[in-house]
Protein backbone atom coordinates (compact mmCIF):
# COMPACT_ATOMS: atom_id res chain seq x y z
CA UNK A 1 0.00 0.00 0.00
CA UNK A 2 3.35 2.65 1.03
CA UNK A 3 4.38 1.60 -3.12
CA UNK A 4 0.52 2.37 -3.89
CA UNK A 5 0.63 5.92 -2.26
CA UNK A 6 3.93 7.07 -3.45
CA UNK A 7 3.04 6.01 -7.29
CA UNK A 8 -0.36 8.08 -6.34
CA UNK A 9 1.55 11.13 -5.41
CA UNK A 10 3.62 10.78 -8.87
CA UNK A 11 0.85 10.72 -10.56
CA UNK A 12 -0.39 13.56 -8.86
CA UNK A 13 2.37 15.57 -9.77
CA UNK A 14 2.32 14.84 -13.12
CA UNK A 15 -1.16 15.34 -14.14
CA UNK A 16 -1.63 18.45 -12.44
CA UNK A 17 1.21 19.43 -14.67
CA UNK A 18 -0.07 18.28 -17.52
CA UNK A 19 -3.77 19.16 -16.76
CA UNK A 20 -3.20 22.82 -16.95
CA UNK A 21 -1.91 22.35 -19.95
CA UNK A 22 -4.00 20.70 -21.75
CA UNK A 23 -7.57 22.14 -20.42
CA UNK A 24 -10.40 22.85 -22.99
CA UNK A 25 -13.06 24.63 -22.87
CA UNK A 26 -15.77 23.34 -25.70
CA UNK A 27 -18.98 23.51 -24.92
CA UNK A 28 -21.73 20.79 -25.44
CA UNK A 29 -23.24 23.50 -27.85
CA UNK A 30 -19.93 23.56 -29.84
CA UNK A 31 -19.77 19.78 -29.89
CA UNK A 32 -19.03 18.17 -33.45
CA UNK A 33 -20.35 14.54 -32.22
CA UNK A 34 -23.78 13.99 -33.48
CA UNK A 35 -24.96 11.63 -30.44
CA UNK A 36 -23.84 14.58 -28.00
CA UNK A 37 -25.60 17.44 -30.23
CA UNK A 38 -29.15 14.84 -30.11
CA UNK A 39 -28.91 13.75 -26.94
CA UNK A 40 -31.08 14.40 -24.05
CA UNK A 41 -29.13 15.65 -21.68
CA UNK A 42 -27.24 18.72 -24.30
CA UNK A 43 -30.92 19.65 -24.74
CA UNK A 44 -31.13 19.95 -21.26
CA UNK A 45 -27.42 21.35 -20.43
CA UNK A 46 -26.51 23.24 -23.84
CA UNK A 47 -24.07 25.25 -21.98
CA UNK A 48 -22.35 21.71 -20.21
CA UNK A 49 -18.75 22.20 -19.82
CA UNK A 50 -16.91 18.50 -19.52
CA UNK A 51 -13.58 20.39 -18.32
CA UNK A 52 -15.91 21.92 -15.86
CA UNK A 53 -16.94 18.85 -14.28
CA UNK A 54 -13.17 17.35 -13.93
CA UNK A 55 -12.36 20.68 -12.41
CA UNK A 56 -14.93 19.93 -9.28
CA UNK A 57 -13.57 16.49 -9.17
CA UNK A 58 -10.06 17.69 -8.81
CA UNK A 59 -11.15 19.72 -5.96
CA UNK A 60 -13.18 17.27 -4.32
CA UNK A 61 -10.96 14.23 -4.24
CA UNK A 62 -7.62 15.98 -2.73
CA UNK A 63 -8.65 14.45 0.51
CA UNK A 64 -10.13 11.28 -0.62
CA UNK A 65 -7.09 8.25 -0.49
CA UNK A 66 -9.00 5.76 -1.77
CA UNK A 67 -10.00 7.74 -4.81
CA UNK A 68 -7.65 9.93 -5.62
CA UNK A 69 -5.51 7.39 -7.41
CA UNK A 70 -7.65 6.51 -9.39
CA UNK A 71 -9.13 10.08 -10.79
CA UNK A 72 -5.34 11.00 -10.94
CA UNK A 73 -4.25 8.66 -12.93
CA UNK A 74 -7.50 9.03 -15.47
CA UNK A 75 -6.93 12.62 -15.30
CA UNK A 76 -9.84 13.95 -13.11
CA UNK A 77 -11.98 12.21 -16.14
CA UNK A 78 -15.69 11.22 -14.54
CA UNK A 79 -15.65 7.14 -14.56
CA UNK A 80 -20.13 7.76 -15.49
CA UNK A 81 -19.74 10.27 -18.15
CA UNK A 82 -18.42 11.40 -20.48
CA UNK A 83 -19.34 14.34 -22.95
CA UNK A 84 -22.46 13.74 -21.11
CA UNK A 85 -23.90 11.75 -17.97
CA UNK A 86 -23.88 7.81 -20.01
CA UNK A 87 -27.40 7.26 -18.02
CA UNK A 88 -27.27 3.89 -19.41
CA UNK A 89 -24.27 2.70 -17.97
CA UNK A 90 -25.62 4.02 -14.78
CA UNK A 91 -28.62 1.98 -15.28
CA UNK A 92 -26.89 -1.05 -16.13
CA UNK A 93 -25.20 -0.40 -12.72
CA UNK A 94 -28.15 0.19 -10.71
CA UNK A 95 -29.43 -3.24 -12.37
CA UNK A 96 -26.41 -5.14 -11.11
CA UNK A 97 -27.14 -3.64 -7.24
CA UNK A 98 -30.65 -4.42 -7.68
CA UNK A 99 -29.78 -8.24 -8.18
CA UNK A 100 -27.17 -8.25 -5.02
CA UNK A 101 -30.00 -9.97 -3.05
CA UNK A 102 -29.49 -13.02 -4.92
CA UNK A 103 -25.69 -12.75 -3.81
CA UNK A 104 -27.27 -12.53 0.00
CA UNK A 105 -26.13 -8.61 0.31
CA UNK A 106 -29.37 -6.66 0.81
CA UNK A 107 -30.01 -3.76 -1.73
CA UNK A 108 -29.74 -1.14 0.75
CA UNK A 109 -25.85 -2.21 2.08
CA UNK A 110 -25.30 -0.15 -0.88
CA UNK A 111 -25.93 3.43 -2.01
CA UNK A 112 -28.70 2.48 -4.61
CA UNK A 113 -31.07 5.24 -3.96
CA UNK A 114 -29.01 7.47 -3.50
CA UNK A 115 -27.25 6.74 -6.93
CA UNK A 116 -30.94 6.64 -8.64
CA UNK A 117 -32.01 9.37 -7.13
CA UNK A 118 -29.20 11.56 -8.48
CA UNK A 119 -29.53 9.98 -11.80
CA UNK A 120 -32.99 11.14 -11.87
CA UNK A 121 -32.51 14.66 -10.69
CA UNK A 122 -30.07 15.28 -13.23
CA UNK A 123 -31.39 13.39 -16.22
CA UNK A 124 -35.18 15.81 -15.39
CA UNK A 125 -33.19 18.99 -15.88
CA UNK A 126 -33.75 20.66 -12.65
CA UNK A 127 -30.38 22.18 -12.09
CA UNK A 128 -28.32 25.34 -13.02
CA UNK A 129 -24.58 24.89 -14.38
CA UNK A 130 -23.14 25.35 -10.90
CA UNK A 131 -25.49 23.00 -9.17
CA UNK A 132 -24.78 20.22 -12.02
CA UNK A 133 -20.79 20.06 -11.93
CA UNK A 134 -21.44 19.14 -8.05
CA UNK A 135 -24.37 17.05 -8.67
CA UNK A 136 -22.60 15.31 -11.03
CA UNK A 137 -19.02 15.21 -9.47
CA UNK A 138 -20.99 13.84 -6.41
CA UNK A 139 -22.63 10.99 -8.43
CA UNK A 140 -19.65 9.66 -10.38
CA UNK A 141 -17.72 9.95 -6.81
CA UNK A 142 -20.54 7.65 -4.91
CA UNK A 143 -21.15 5.37 -8.37
CA UNK A 144 -17.15 4.67 -8.10
CA UNK A 145 -16.78 4.38 -4.12
CA UNK A 146 -19.89 1.67 -4.52
CA UNK A 147 -18.25 -0.37 -7.48
CA UNK A 148 -15.27 -0.62 -5.54
CA UNK A 149 -17.24 -1.80 -2.38
CA UNK A 150 -19.20 -4.13 -4.38
CA UNK A 151 -16.06 -5.43 -6.54
CA UNK A 152 -14.14 -5.85 -3.69
CA UNK A 153 -16.54 -7.22 -1.34
CA UNK A 154 -17.28 -10.14 -4.21
CA UNK A 155 -13.89 -10.68 -4.61
CA UNK A 156 -12.81 -11.13 -0.88
CA UNK A 157 -16.11 -10.91 1.49
CA UNK A 158 -17.61 -7.98 2.67
CA UNK A 159 -16.66 -8.95 5.89
CA UNK A 160 -13.57 -9.77 7.98
CA UNK A 161 -14.26 -13.04 9.56
CA UNK A 162 -11.46 -12.75 12.10
CA UNK A 163 -13.44 -9.28 13.41
CA UNK A 164 -16.57 -10.92 13.58
CA UNK A 165 -15.57 -14.37 15.43
CA UNK A 166 -12.12 -13.12 16.69
CA UNK A 167 -10.32 -15.50 19.32
CA UNK A 168 -12.48 -18.25 18.01
CA UNK A 169 -11.24 -18.31 14.46
CA UNK A 170 -8.00 -18.95 13.31
CA UNK A 171 -8.10 -19.40 9.14
CA UNK A 172 -6.01 -16.67 7.01
CA UNK A 173 -7.83 -15.34 4.47
CA UNK A 174 -7.16 -12.92 1.28
CA UNK A 175 -7.05 -9.34 1.57
CA UNK A 176 -7.05 -7.29 -1.32
CA UNK A 177 -3.15 -5.35 -1.95
CA UNK A 178 -2.04 -2.98 -3.87
CA UNK A 179 -2.07 -4.73 -7.55
CA UNK A 180 -5.70 -5.67 -6.91
CA UNK A 181 -6.75 -1.64 -6.43
CA UNK A 182 -4.39 -0.53 -9.66
CA UNK A 183 -5.93 -3.55 -11.66
CA UNK A 184 -9.81 -2.67 -10.32
CA UNK A 185 -8.58 1.30 -10.99
CA UNK A 186 -7.67 0.20 -14.51
CA UNK A 187 -10.80 -1.78 -15.28
CA UNK A 188 -13.13 1.15 -14.14
CA UNK A 189 -11.55 3.16 -16.16
CA UNK A 190 -11.95 1.13 -19.32
CA UNK A 191 -15.06 -0.32 -18.56
CA UNK A 192 -16.99 -0.27 -15.42
CA UNK A 193 -19.96 -2.50 -15.94
CA UNK A 194 -17.65 -5.13 -17.15
CA UNK A 195 -15.73 -5.48 -14.77
CA UNK A 196 -18.11 -5.52 -12.06
CA UNK A 197 -19.91 -8.09 -13.51
CA UNK A 198 -16.69 -10.02 -13.72
CA UNK A 199 -16.06 -10.02 -9.88
CA UNK A 200 -18.58 -12.42 -8.76
CA UNK A 201 -17.18 -15.49 -7.64
CA UNK A 202 -16.56 -18.15 -9.96
CA UNK A 203 -16.85 -21.10 -7.34
CA UNK A 204 -19.39 -23.86 -8.45
CA UNK A 205 -20.42 -24.35 -5.06
CA UNK A 206 -20.78 -20.22 -4.85
CA UNK A 207 -22.84 -20.88 -8.10
CA UNK A 208 -24.98 -23.33 -6.67
CA UNK A 209 -26.13 -21.37 -3.79
CA UNK A 210 -27.04 -18.56 -5.98
CA UNK A 211 -29.21 -21.13 -8.20
CA UNK A 212 -30.70 -22.65 -5.16
CA UNK A 213 -31.83 -19.58 -3.75
CA UNK A 214 -32.82 -18.20 -6.95
CA UNK A 215 -35.58 -21.35 -7.21
CA UNK A 216 -36.39 -21.10 -3.50
CA UNK A 217 -37.33 -17.19 -5.14
CA UNK A 218 -39.41 -18.92 -7.42
CA UNK A 219 -41.19 -21.77 -5.39
CA UNK A 220 -41.96 -18.95 -2.19
CA UNK A 221 -44.98 -17.95 -5.30
CA UNK A 222 -46.53 -21.44 -4.58
CA UNK A 223 -49.25 -22.21 -1.91
CA UNK A 224 -47.85 -24.25 1.03
CA UNK A 225 -49.93 -24.96 3.53
CA UNK A 226 -48.17 -25.96 6.95
CA UNK A 227 -48.91 -29.95 8.31
CA UNK A 228 -50.87 -29.57 11.25
CA UNK A 229 -50.54 -32.71 12.83
CA UNK A 230 -47.22 -33.25 14.78
CA UNK A 231 -48.15 -37.08 15.49
CA UNK A 232 -45.91 -39.74 14.71
CA UNK A 233 -46.60 -42.24 11.68
CA UNK A 234 -44.94 -45.10 10.68
CA UNK A 235 -44.90 -47.55 6.92
CA UNK A 236 -48.12 -48.24 6.22
CA UNK A 237 -50.33 -45.77 7.91
CA UNK A 238 -53.16 -44.10 6.53
CA UNK A 239 -54.14 -40.01 7.62
CA UNK A 240 -55.42 -37.09 5.88
CA UNK A 241 -52.09 -34.88 7.18
CA UNK A 242 -49.77 -37.29 5.45
CA UNK A 243 -50.85 -35.65 2.11
CA UNK A 244 -50.10 -32.48 3.97
CA UNK A 245 -46.60 -34.07 3.97
CA UNK A 246 -46.07 -35.20 0.58
CA UNK A 247 -47.39 -31.93 -0.82
CA UNK A 248 -44.75 -30.15 1.14
CA UNK A 249 -42.00 -32.14 -0.77
CA UNK A 250 -42.99 -32.10 -3.88
CA UNK A 251 -42.57 -28.63 -3.33
CA UNK A 252 -38.57 -28.52 -3.09
CA UNK A 253 -38.24 -31.72 -5.24
CA UNK A 254 -38.10 -34.42 -2.98
CA UNK A 255 -40.91 -36.22 -3.62
CA UNK A 256 -42.15 -36.89 -7.24
CA UNK A 257 -45.63 -38.70 -7.62
CA UNK A 258 -46.38 -41.21 -9.43
CA UNK A 259 -48.44 -40.43 -12.79
CA UNK A 260 -51.42 -37.87 -12.24
CA UNK A 261 -51.46 -38.63 -8.64
CA UNK A 262 -50.34 -34.77 -8.18
CA UNK A 263 -53.94 -34.14 -8.72
CA UNK A 264 -55.40 -36.75 -6.70
CA UNK A 265 -54.87 -36.08 -3.02
CA UNK A 266 -56.19 -39.33 -1.80
CA UNK A 267 -53.49 -41.40 -3.08
CA UNK A 268 -51.14 -39.46 -1.05
CA UNK A 269 -52.91 -40.70 2.30
CA UNK A 270 -50.72 -43.57 3.06
CA UNK A 271 -47.24 -43.57 3.91
CA UNK A 272 -45.85 -45.65 1.31
CA UNK A 273 -42.25 -46.66 0.42
CA UNK A 274 -41.62 -44.05 -1.91
CA UNK A 275 -42.73 -41.06 0.60
CA UNK A 276 -40.53 -42.62 2.92
CA UNK A 277 -37.84 -42.94 0.72
CA UNK A 278 -38.56 -38.80 0.20
CA UNK A 279 -38.77 -37.84 3.99
CA UNK A 280 -35.14 -39.32 4.94
CA UNK A 281 -34.12 -37.25 1.35
CA UNK A 282 -35.25 -34.07 3.14
CA UNK A 283 -33.54 -35.45 6.70
CA UNK A 284 -30.56 -35.88 4.81
CA UNK A 285 -30.59 -32.92 3.57
CA UNK A 286 -30.91 -30.78 6.64
CA UNK A 287 -28.59 -33.14 8.49
CA UNK A 288 -31.36 -34.54 10.32
CA UNK A 289 -30.85 -38.89 10.79
CA UNK A 290 -32.49 -40.88 8.72
CA UNK A 291 -35.88 -43.05 10.01
CA UNK A 292 -38.21 -45.60 9.40
CA UNK A 293 -41.16 -43.33 10.89
CA UNK A 294 -41.76 -39.42 11.00
CA UNK A 295 -42.86 -37.59 13.96
CA UNK A 296 -42.64 -34.02 15.05
CA UNK A 297 -39.21 -33.03 14.66
CA UNK A 298 -39.29 -33.95 11.19
CA UNK A 299 -42.78 -31.86 10.68
CA UNK A 300 -41.49 -29.09 12.20
CA UNK A 301 -38.79 -28.97 9.95
CA UNK A 302 -41.00 -29.63 6.78
CA UNK A 303 -42.98 -26.45 8.38
CA UNK A 304 -39.89 -24.15 8.10
CA UNK A 305 -40.65 -20.92 5.35
CA UNK A 306 -38.43 -20.83 2.47
CA UNK A 307 -37.02 -18.46 3.91
CA UNK A 308 -35.15 -20.02 6.60
CA UNK A 309 -33.35 -21.82 3.87
CA UNK A 310 -32.56 -18.61 1.68
CA UNK A 311 -31.09 -17.00 5.11
CA UNK A 312 -28.39 -19.56 5.22
CA UNK A 313 -27.94 -19.58 1.80
CA UNK A 314 -27.14 -15.57 2.27
CA UNK A 315 -24.77 -15.89 5.29
CA UNK A 316 -23.06 -18.93 3.50
CA UNK A 317 -22.62 -16.91 0.36
CA UNK A 318 -20.32 -14.52 2.14
CA UNK A 319 -18.44 -17.84 3.89
CA UNK A 320 -17.75 -18.65 0.15
CA UNK A 321 -16.39 -15.48 -0.85
CA UNK A 322 -13.41 -15.50 2.06
CA UNK A 323 -10.43 -16.78 -0.04
CA UNK A 324 -8.41 -19.16 1.79
CA UNK A 325 -4.50 -18.50 2.12
CA UNK A 326 -3.52 -21.81 2.56
CA UNK A 327 -3.27 -24.41 0.12
CA UNK A 328 -4.86 -28.02 0.19
CA UNK A 329 -2.51 -30.62 0.01
CA UNK A 330 -3.17 -33.96 -2.05
CA UNK A 331 -4.76 -35.45 0.96
CA UNK A 332 -7.03 -33.16 2.75
CA UNK A 333 -9.74 -33.21 5.66
CA UNK A 334 -12.51 -30.85 6.33
CA UNK A 335 -14.41 -30.50 9.41
CA UNK A 336 -17.51 -28.75 8.80
CA UNK A 337 -18.67 -27.85 13.09
CA UNK A 338 -21.92 -26.43 11.75
CA UNK A 339 -22.88 -29.95 10.68
CA UNK A 340 -20.87 -32.36 12.36
CA UNK A 341 -19.31 -33.68 9.88
CA UNK A 342 -16.05 -34.64 8.14
CA UNK A 343 -14.82 -35.66 4.51
CA UNK A 344 -11.09 -36.70 4.11
CA UNK A 345 -10.46 -36.49 0.41
CA UNK A 346 -7.77 -37.54 -1.95
CA UNK A 347 -7.34 -37.18 -5.59
CA UNK A 348 -9.16 -40.76 -7.56
CA UNK A 349 -10.57 -41.83 -4.67
CA UNK A 350 -14.06 -42.00 -2.63
CA UNK A 351 -14.29 -39.69 -0.05
CA UNK A 352 -14.25 -40.92 3.44
CA UNK A 353 -17.38 -38.99 4.86
CA UNK A 354 -18.37 -39.77 8.42
CA UNK A 355 -19.96 -37.73 11.45
CA UNK A 356 -18.37 -36.02 14.02
CA UNK A 357 -19.13 -34.71 17.58
CA UNK A 358 -18.03 -31.02 17.98
CA UNK A 359 -17.90 -28.57 20.86
CA UNK A 360 -20.97 -27.69 23.11
CA UNK A 361 -22.30 -23.97 22.65
CA UNK A 362 -20.76 -22.91 25.73
CA UNK A 363 -17.20 -24.82 24.85
CA UNK A 364 -17.06 -24.12 20.81
CA UNK A 365 -15.10 -25.79 18.56
CA UNK A 366 -12.34 -23.44 16.85
CA UNK A 367 -12.32 -22.57 13.46
CA UNK A 368 -8.62 -23.10 12.08
CA UNK A 369 -5.98 -24.43 9.53
CA UNK A 370 -3.58 -26.61 10.12
CA UNK A 371 -1.77 -29.62 8.74
CA UNK A 372 -1.96 -33.71 10.26
CA UNK A 373 1.48 -33.69 12.28
CA UNK A 374 1.28 -37.56 13.80
CA UNK A 375 -1.15 -40.46 15.47
CA UNK A 376 -1.23 -41.52 18.78
CA UNK A 377 -2.12 -44.95 19.66
CA UNK A 378 -3.43 -45.34 23.19
CA UNK A 379 -3.49 -42.04 23.96
CA UNK A 380 -3.19 -40.93 27.73
CA UNK A 381 -5.82 -37.75 28.02
CA UNK A 382 -4.17 -35.06 30.21
CA UNK A 383 -7.54 -33.86 31.55
CA UNK A 384 -7.47 -30.11 31.10
CA UNK A 385 -7.41 -27.90 34.45
CA UNK A 386 -10.95 -26.51 33.91
CA UNK A 387 -12.51 -30.11 33.72
CA UNK A 388 -10.54 -31.49 36.46
CA UNK A 389 -12.06 -29.12 38.82
CA UNK A 390 -15.02 -28.29 37.80
CA UNK A 391 -16.50 -32.11 36.39
CA UNK A 392 -14.15 -34.56 37.77
CA UNK A 393 -13.61 -33.34 41.13
CA UNK A 394 -17.33 -32.94 41.41
CA UNK A 395 -18.44 -36.44 40.21
CA UNK A 396 -15.56 -37.84 42.56
CA UNK A 397 -17.25 -36.25 45.76
CA UNK A 398 -20.52 -37.72 44.81
CA UNK A 399 -19.08 -41.05 43.70
CA UNK A 400 -15.59 -41.68 45.64
CA UNK A 401 -15.00 -44.36 42.99
CA UNK A 402 -15.36 -42.42 40.22
CA UNK A 403 -11.41 -41.76 39.44
CA UNK A 404 -10.36 -45.11 39.97
CA UNK A 405 -13.26 -46.31 37.52
CA UNK A 406 -12.51 -44.35 34.95
CA UNK A 407 -8.99 -45.37 34.87
CA UNK A 408 -7.54 -42.07 36.25
CA UNK A 409 -5.02 -41.28 38.73
CA UNK A 410 -4.30 -37.89 40.17
CA UNK A 411 -0.61 -35.78 40.71
CA UNK A 412 0.80 -33.48 42.67
CA UNK A 413 3.93 -31.47 42.01
CA UNK A 414 4.69 -34.94 39.61
CA UNK A 415 4.21 -36.82 42.12
CA UNK A 416 1.15 -39.63 42.28
CA UNK A 417 -1.08 -39.15 45.22
CA UNK A 418 -3.72 -41.89 46.35
CA UNK A 419 -7.78 -40.51 45.68
CA UNK A 420 -8.30 -42.42 48.71
CA UNK A 421 -5.98 -40.20 51.18
CA UNK A 422 -7.92 -36.97 50.10
CA UNK A 423 -10.94 -35.80 52.19
CA UNK A 424 -13.40 -35.18 49.57
CA UNK A 425 -15.88 -33.41 51.45
CA UNK A 426 -13.74 -30.52 51.84
CA UNK A 427 -12.87 -30.09 48.10
CA UNK A 428 -14.64 -27.36 46.30
CA UNK A 429 -13.24 -26.66 42.22
CA UNK A 430 -11.27 -23.60 43.71
CA UNK A 431 -9.51 -25.38 46.38
CA UNK A 432 -8.54 -28.41 43.73
CA UNK A 433 -4.50 -28.09 42.71
CA UNK A 434 -4.26 -31.60 41.45
CA UNK A 435 -3.12 -32.60 38.17
CA UNK A 436 -5.49 -35.57 36.11
CA UNK A 437 -4.43 -38.47 33.75
CA UNK A 438 -6.62 -40.91 32.18
CA UNK A 439 -4.81 -44.09 31.05
CA UNK A 440 -4.58 -45.64 27.80
CA UNK A 441 -7.56 -47.93 27.31
CA UNK A 442 -11.13 -48.75 25.67
CA UNK A 443 -12.89 -46.68 28.39
CA UNK A 444 -9.90 -43.68 27.88
CA UNK A 445 -12.45 -40.84 26.75
CA UNK A 446 -9.73 -40.00 23.68
CA UNK A 447 -10.24 -43.24 22.88
CA UNK A 448 -7.48 -45.18 21.13
CA UNK A 449 -6.31 -43.16 18.62
CA UNK A 450 -6.12 -39.43 18.42
CA UNK A 451 -4.71 -36.83 15.29
CA UNK A 452 -2.98 -33.94 16.80
CA UNK A 453 -1.65 -30.83 14.70
CA UNK A 454 -0.99 -27.71 15.81
CA UNK A 455 -3.04 -24.95 16.79
CA UNK A 456 -3.31 -22.65 19.38
CA UNK A 457 -6.46 -23.94 21.26
CA UNK A 458 -5.09 -27.10 22.10
CA UNK A 459 -7.95 -29.18 20.48
CA UNK A 460 -7.24 -32.42 18.19
CA UNK A 461 -9.43 -34.95 16.69
CA UNK A 462 -10.11 -37.96 18.58
CA UNK A 463 -11.91 -41.71 19.00
CA UNK A 464 -14.54 -42.28 21.48
CA UNK A 465 -15.46 -44.20 23.53
CA UNK A 466 -19.15 -42.61 23.81
CA UNK A 467 -20.52 -44.00 20.46
CA UNK A 468 -23.94 -43.26 20.97
CA UNK A 469 -23.95 -39.30 20.77
CA UNK A 470 -22.78 -40.37 16.44
CA UNK A 471 -27.02 -41.28 16.17
CA UNK A 472 -28.11 -37.93 17.88
CA UNK A 473 -29.00 -34.83 15.50
CA UNK A 474 -27.32 -32.27 17.55
CA UNK A 475 -23.56 -33.59 18.43
CA UNK A 476 -22.29 -30.59 19.79
CA UNK A 477 -21.45 -32.01 22.92
CA UNK A 478 -17.77 -32.29 23.46
CA UNK A 479 -15.85 -29.45 25.22
CA UNK A 480 -13.79 -28.25 22.06
CA UNK A 481 -11.78 -31.09 20.66
CA UNK A 482 -13.69 -33.36 17.49
CA UNK A 483 -14.41 -36.65 17.90
CA UNK A 484 -14.30 -38.80 15.13
CA UNK A 485 -16.98 -41.60 14.34
CA UNK A 486 -14.47 -43.27 12.18
CA UNK A 487 -11.40 -43.48 13.90
CA UNK A 488 -9.79 -46.44 12.15
CA UNK A 489 -10.93 -45.40 8.77
CA UNK A 490 -9.39 -42.32 9.03
CA UNK A 491 -6.63 -43.77 10.44
CA UNK A 492 -5.78 -45.54 7.63
CA UNK A 493 -6.79 -42.61 4.88
CA UNK A 494 -3.55 -40.69 7.20
CA UNK A 495 -1.39 -44.04 6.80
CA UNK A 496 -1.79 -44.16 3.21
CA UNK A 497 -2.90 -47.89 4.24
CA UNK A 498 -6.16 -47.85 2.75
CA UNK A 499 -5.74 -51.58 0.86
CA UNK A 500 -2.55 -52.76 3.40
CA UNK A 501 -4.92 -55.42 5.34
CA UNK A 502 -1.29 -56.94 7.81
CA UNK A 503 -0.70 -52.81 8.59
CA UNK A 504 -4.31 -52.63 9.64
CA UNK A 505 -4.08 -55.72 11.71
CA UNK A 506 -1.13 -54.58 13.30
CA UNK A 507 -2.82 -51.09 13.81
CA UNK A 508 -5.73 -52.87 15.16
CA UNK A 509 -3.33 -55.46 17.56
CA UNK A 510 -1.48 -52.22 18.52
CA UNK A 511 -4.90 -51.39 20.31
CA UNK A 512 -5.49 -54.64 21.78
CA UNK A 513 -7.98 -55.40 18.92
CA UNK A 514 -8.15 -58.60 17.19
CA UNK A 515 -6.74 -58.80 13.61
CA UNK A 516 -9.68 -58.71 10.61
CA UNK A 517 -7.90 -60.52 7.91
CA UNK A 518 -6.70 -64.43 7.17
CA UNK A 519 -3.18 -62.72 7.12
CA UNK A 520 -3.24 -60.88 9.92
CA UNK A 521 -5.42 -64.16 11.81
CA UNK A 522 -2.68 -66.37 10.66
CA UNK A 523 0.23 -63.65 11.97
CA UNK A 524 -1.01 -63.18 14.93
CA UNK A 525 -1.48 -66.81 15.72
CA UNK A 526 2.32 -67.63 14.88
CA UNK A 527 3.02 -64.78 17.01
CA UNK A 528 4.42 -63.03 14.11
CA UNK A 529 2.32 -60.08 14.23
CA UNK A 530 4.42 -57.14 15.41
CA UNK A 531 2.76 -53.91 17.27
CA UNK A 532 3.18 -50.37 15.39
CA UNK A 533 4.69 -48.35 18.11
CA UNK A 534 2.52 -45.16 19.47
CA UNK A 535 3.06 -42.75 17.51
CA UNK A 536 2.93 -43.13 13.38
CA UNK A 537 4.08 -40.21 11.24
CA UNK A 538 2.04 -39.88 7.84
CA UNK A 539 4.25 -39.77 5.02
CA UNK A 540 2.14 -37.56 3.11
CA UNK A 541 1.03 -33.89 4.28
CA UNK A 542 -2.80 -33.65 5.01
CA UNK A 543 -4.46 -30.61 5.30
CA UNK A 544 -6.82 -29.89 7.81
CA UNK A 545 -9.13 -26.90 8.24
CA UNK A 546 -12.10 -26.97 10.62
CA UNK A 547 -14.85 -24.21 9.43
CA UNK A 548 -18.18 -23.87 9.69
CA UNK A 549 -21.15 -23.89 6.95
CA UNK A 550 -25.07 -24.00 7.56
CA UNK A 551 -25.19 -24.52 3.70
CA UNK A 552 -22.92 -27.28 1.94
CA UNK A 553 -22.44 -30.14 -0.44
CA UNK A 554 -20.63 -33.58 -0.47
CA UNK A 555 -17.83 -34.25 -3.21
CA UNK A 556 -19.20 -35.67 -6.34
CA UNK A 557 -22.97 -34.90 -4.73
CA UNK A 558 -25.21 -32.02 -6.58
CA UNK A 559 -27.11 -31.71 -3.67
CA UNK A 560 -27.16 -28.68 -1.14
CA UNK A 561 -27.55 -29.70 2.61
CA UNK A 562 -28.30 -27.94 5.30
CA UNK A 563 -26.98 -27.47 9.04
CA UNK A 564 -28.76 -25.76 12.37
CA UNK A 565 -26.78 -22.80 13.40
CA UNK A 566 -26.09 -23.86 16.63
CA UNK A 567 -23.61 -21.42 17.39
CA UNK A 568 -25.52 -18.27 15.84
CA UNK A 569 -22.71 -17.75 13.62
CA UNK A 570 -25.51 -17.10 11.06
CA UNK A 571 -26.91 -14.34 12.71
CA UNK A 572 -23.40 -13.01 13.45
CA UNK A 573 -23.19 -12.58 9.49
CA UNK A 574 -26.42 -11.37 8.69
CA UNK A 575 -26.38 -8.72 11.81
CA UNK A 576 -23.02 -7.22 10.17
CA UNK A 577 -24.33 -7.22 6.73
CA UNK A 578 -27.66 -5.37 7.62
CA UNK A 579 -27.27 -1.73 6.20
CA UNK A 580 -28.40 0.04 9.99
CA UNK A 581 -25.48 -2.22 11.26
CA UNK A 582 -22.98 -0.30 8.55
CA UNK A 583 -24.62 3.23 9.54
CA UNK A 584 -24.12 2.25 12.86
CA UNK A 585 -20.38 1.14 12.49
CA UNK A 586 -19.36 4.47 10.46
CA UNK A 587 -21.07 6.91 13.30
CA UNK A 588 -19.13 5.49 15.62
CA UNK A 589 -22.25 3.69 17.61
CA UNK A 590 -21.91 0.34 17.09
Amino acid sequence: MKNLLLVSLLIVLFSNFTYCKQKETTKLSESSKKEVAKSKFAKLYPDYNPQHLKDVIRDLIQNDSQMLPLYTENEYNPVWAHDTLDTERIKSFLSILSDSKSHGIPEKYFSTEQIGSLTDSIDSGKYNLDELYKKMAELDLISTKTAVKYITGMSYGFLNPQKLYQKNYNISVSSPDSVFYINLYKGLKDNPITVISESHPADPIYQKLIDEYKSLEQKKEMEFKPITSTATYKLGDKNKHISEIAKRLMLTGEYVPQCDSIYNDSLHLVLDKGLMEAINTFRRKNSYPEEDEVGKLTIDALNRPLDYYQTKLRANMERYRWRRTKAKHNKHIEVNVASASLVASQPESQPLIMRVCVGTVYNKTPLLQSDINYLNLNPVWNVPTSIAQKEVAVLQKKDPTYIKRHNMKLYKGGKEVDASTIDWDDVTPSKFSYTIRQSPGGGNSLGLVKFMFDNAFSVYLHDTPSKAAFGRKNRSVSHGCVRVQKPFELAFFCLSVTSDDVYKDRLYYSINKPPVSEAGKKLAKENKLKKLPDILNPEEKISLFIDYYTAYTYPNDEMIYYADDNYGYDNTILNALNPQAQKSDKSGTK
